[in-house]
């Protein structure tokens, strides 16, 4: 039996230190993709932020990999997004296989005007720690590692928690508490909330693997491959020779002995000698995946407020997991820095927060349940009209769409919708819409068409110079759009 082999990183270890500060205006439950990103955007609007991680280091293991354009526009935003391309493997589609047979090649959309990849893998380790980093040059944000929060009690003016570390306990008090404490959040369970769905019965078999190879980087997945009768079998190339392998387990399987090496290497190397991947390899990770489609119905409950996983669970199918986190982060940290800002209003930016992303986590979970009941057929009746649609989509390409795996992407809000990427010369420079908000982050972007700047920040455009931009927005008369900082365009 092929030996294990170690990821090719090695994260830091921190130890817990003495705590100055006892009270501070946000404090962070979670230093994963989802706290970390909070804790970035809230410190470069200037709001001193402390976030408490239970473990020593990020994270370790197989967990997210792909991150979207769009959570790559967010980082853009904050000024991390090149250390994510030095990192990522950039892609665009992919392939999927009903037995022998190619039946779909998908490419996610991709033009002149995108600055950005539609996608790049990258594994959640890196994300964790680039974003570490970037926190860590930040004076206004402070990471207590080995620090696990118990939920105490709120009034109307902070919040208060108790937090245990080696060097012993404290309490600790905060204007507003984000919980990004992941899936089995204490901080939700602590207040009595729960997250409402569907758990599905399919188990996956996640395997990280090392090994060389020049293929190219795409998704790819095979529907009752020669390697796994019966079973569909995911693939992702990832940077440093890490491969990611998911297959999902047949029903009459038992999970405990599915999960030992000696019933997944063998599996493995088949799948390999399928692809034609001919070169050695080495397992380094095996666990079990089984998916959830979960929402809490409110995120914001007085001065504590969910993001991420603890907020939402979504299937992996769609990649929408990590993402839909960073978009939560990207939405809340504007709207509580705005709410810091005006202490004498009400809370009615964190209200919209959990308007705006409860809806996009009702329409991920929408697509990602589409994906699921195709990956994973939930009863006999799915299983037949999967293997109808496979079988046909060889010769019947309209078909084909019901196999796309509908890859995430930026959500409609109720009144606000996302704006549209656009390539363009402004003041005799080549220049993108994402470039110029990041620039002025965290402030908003007013454009100008066939109108004198309305606000001093507001950029001008001219029909004869910029007809492109006009097409892209479908602008006919001179009307002043305005682009929220975190990339959308309100409407009534």
């Amino acid at each position: 039996m092929k030996a294990f082999g170690a990821y090719p990183f090695t994260p830091t270890k921190y130890q817990a230190k003495p705590v100055s500060a006892k009270h501070v205006p946000v404090l962070i439950v979670g230093g994963g993709p989802v706290g970390l990103t909070s804790a970035l955007a809230l410190a470069k609007q200037g709001i001193k932020v402390v976030v408490c991680e239970a473990d020593d280091s990020v994270c370790a293991g197989s967990r997210a990999i792909c991150i979207s354009r769009r959570s790559l526009e967010i980082f853009q935003r904050l000024g991390v997004v090149d250390k994510f391309l030095q990192f990522g493997l950039p892609w665009t589609g992919g392939r999927s296989y009903y037995q022998e047979h190619e039946v779909l090649h998908f490419h996610m959309p991709h033009d002149q005007h995108e600055q950005l990849p539609p996608m790049i893998n990258v594994a959640q380790y890196h994300i964790e720690d680039i974003l570490l980093q970037a926190c860590l040059q930040e004076p206004l944000c402070e990471i207590r590692w080995q620090s696990k929060v118990s939920y105490g009690a709120q009034t109307e003016q902070q919040v208060a928690v108790q937090v245990e570390t080696p060097l012993g306990e404290y309490q600790q008090t905060a204007d507003f508490l984000i919980a990004c404490d992941g899936g089995r959040s204490s901080i939700r369970e602590s207040m009595g909330l729960k997250l409402l769905g569907t758990s599905y019965e399919g188990r996956y078999i996640i395997v990280d693997i090392l090994l060389q190879s020049d293929r190219a980087t795409e998704r790819l997945a095979y529907f009752d491959p020669r390697c796994n009768r019966g079973s569909t079998v995911l693939v992702h190339k990832q940077p440093h020779g890490v491969w990611r392998i998911d297959y999902q387990l047949q029903a009459d399987e038992d999970p405990v002995e599915a999960v030992k090496a000696e019933a997944v290497l063998p599996r493995v190397q088949s799948l390999l000698e399928m692809m034609g991947e001919k070169a050695d390899w080495q397992p380094i990770w095996i666990s079990m995946y089984k998916a959830n489609a979960l929402s809490m119905e409110r995120y914001h409950h007085g001065r504590v407020v969910f993001a991420g996983d603890a907020a939402h669970l979504l299937p992996i199918f769609g990649v929408r997991g990590a993402n839909s986190g960073i978009d939560d982060a990207d939405n809340l940290a504007l709207k509580l820095a705005h709410t810091l800002a005006h202490p004498k209003q009400d809370l009615e930016p964190l209200a919209l927060y959990s308007i705006e992303r409860v809806a996009a986590a009702q329409e991920n979970l929408r697509q990602a349940m589409k994906s699921t009941d195709f990956m994973a057929p939930p009863s006999h009746a799915f299983a037949l009209l999967r293997t109808a649609v496979l079988s046909l989509a060889q010769t019947e390409p309209r078909l084909r769409s019901l196999i796309n795996p509908r890859q995430t992407t930026a959500i409609h809000y109720p009144k606000a919708t996302p704006y549209r990427e656009t390539c363009f010369y402004y003041q005799g420079q080549k220049t993108y819409l994402g470039k110029l908000l990041a620039e002025r982050y965290p402030r908003d972007l007013g454009i100008c068409f066939d109108l004198p700047a309305q606000h001093v920040d507001d950029i001008v455009l001219n029909h004869e110079q910029h007809a492109e931009v006009f097409s892209r927005y479908h602008i006919s008369t001179p009307t002043r759009i305005l682009i929220r900082a975190d990339g959308y365009i309100p409407h009534d």
